[in-house]
């Protein structure tokens, strides 16, 4: 006996027609969950450098490491980038062809990379405040490598800084990893200072309100 294949068939792309919310289609594609995954993973090997690597940076290397994994991100981050501002513009009904995305994405790209000395900087100030209110913290080191919080917030600075720039769709992927990561829920939107620390974060939620 044989699977009615046709008629599901039929079916699906009725559902597709009426139902939409499908992608890779006519060439406009939403950002890959996927890829935007790896960015951010990547990004996490930046702003702490040695503390995601599967392997051994030494000292003489870490600056050529640095930039390529600077410039492999930049491309990256681009293309992802430039499809969520196609799918916006279609969402909003614009005429996407009077007006290219490229260029606005390669320039929210570098004002973006530019501002992580800055995210790493405060992050600095996150990891101090959970040594000193953590009582249970041997050391730095092991807050970074493994506090789930250290991770949820980094991602959370990184995609705010592209919230704050109105990039559609990235810093709520970026978010939802981190949350399926680390079970801290933290809107892109959420504004937080320096010196953040949540201990045990599983399930805390903060709004985009915050």
């Amino acid at each position: 006996m044989q699977f009615p294949i046709t008629e599901i068939t039929d079916a699906l792309l009725a559902s597709y027609s009426h139902h939409g919310g499908i992608n890779h289609l006519d060439g406009i594609n939403l950002p890959s969950k996927a890829s935007v995954a790896d960015i951010t993973r990547d990004l996490l090997r930046l702003v702490f450098p040695g503390f995601f690597d599967d392997h051994i940076i030494h000292s003489s290397e870490l600056k050529a490491e640095t930039a390529l994994l600077l410039d492999s991100i930049a491309g990256r981050l681009e293309d992802e980038l430039y499809k969520a501002l196609r799918c916006a513009d279609r969402a909003n009904e614009k005429v996407i062809a009077k007006s290219d995305p490229r260029p606005m994405a390669h320039q929210l790209v570098s004002e973006f990379l530019r501002e992580l000395p800055a995210i790493r900087e405060i992050l600095t100030t996150d990891v101090e405040a959970a040594f000193s209110g953590d009582p249970a913290a041997a050391n730095r080191e092991e807050i970074i490598v493994a506090y789930p919080f250290v991770e949820a917030v980094a991602v959370h600075r990184l995609a705010h800084a592209l919230y704050l720039r109105h990039v559609p769709f990235l810093p709520r992927i970026m978010a939802e990893w981190s949350h399926s990561r680390t079970g801290m829920d933290i809107h892109p939107g959420a504004r937080i200072g320096d010196h953040f620390f949540v201990d045990h974060c599983t399930g805390a939620v903060i709004g985009e309100t915050a």
